[in-house]
């Protein structure tokens, strides 16, 4: 498939406004979502890494910009689908920043858009919203947990001055991964992703224990007066 310099003119709508050096993306949003709708996974993870790879590398914008624009498709526009792939372009580019603590944010947002399909799909009064649920939650599966890990395998590979900092933002990822498991129904892969974020918790807790008794025993006594 070949990148065109068309628009994401599919997500202008609603209180969604995309900043100026997002117009240049290419409009394979709507070819996305009906990969999605369709459960042709594969060929949304080949759409999505095309549209990460364009926003990445051929466009001037930044993670900060990319993760607004996420939130206020999820937020404010309630769109989930389109918001997967800005977040994980968002995640790539704080990669390449190392900061640890947007790409573990990144990642919430990804369960933050599932329940919001899950609290709408429970108080929905008709049976295409309903239906619509199961769809999401086929995706949010087969498709959105696996980007999760894709950027919990990232942020293993960001070199971090501070093992403690990493240490925290793994653990809370993990977390959210948990989380989604658990929301789709599959117990086993929850449990495991909790008790990874347990031992990196317990790193954490360790190195922070390590850190406050190091800072008091660096502190100068008092001063004896002569």
């Amino acid at each position: 498939m070949y990148i065109t310099k068309l628009t994401f003119s599919c997500l202008f709508s609603g209180n969604s406004t995309p900043p100026k050096s997002l117009m240049q993306v290419p409009g394979l949003l709507q070819e996305y979502k009906g990969c999605l709708a369709t459960r042709k996974f594969d060929e949304a993870e080949k759409i999505n890494k095309e549209i990460n790879d364009f926003i990445t590398n051929e466009i001037n914008t930044t993670g900060w910009e990319l993760r607004s624009f996420a939130d206020d498709l999820l937020y404010e526009a309630r769109r989930f689908e389109e918001s997967i792939p800005v977040y994980f372009a968002a995640a790539s580019l704080f990669k390449k920043i190392g900061d640890l603590d947007m790409m573990s944010y990144c990642v919430g947002g990804y369960v933050v858009g599932w329940l919001y399909h899950v609290w709408r799909g429970m108080h929905a009064a008709n049976k295409r919203m309903i239906e619509r649920d199961v769809t999401m939650k086929d995706v949010v599966k087969r498709h959105v947990i696996p980007l999760m890990r894709d950027i919990k395998n990232q942020m293993l590979e960001v070199t971090s001055e501070s093992e403690e900092y990493k240490c925290r933002f793994m653990s809370q990822v993990l977390r959210s991964i948990a989380m989604s498991e658990e929301l789709v129904g599959d117990d086993v892969a929850a449990n495991k992703a909790r008790e990874e974020s347990r031992v990196w918790e317990g790193r954490w807790r360790e190195l922070e224990e390590e850190s406050e008794s190091s800072e008091v025993e660096e502190e100068p006594g008092p001063c004896l007066m002569q």
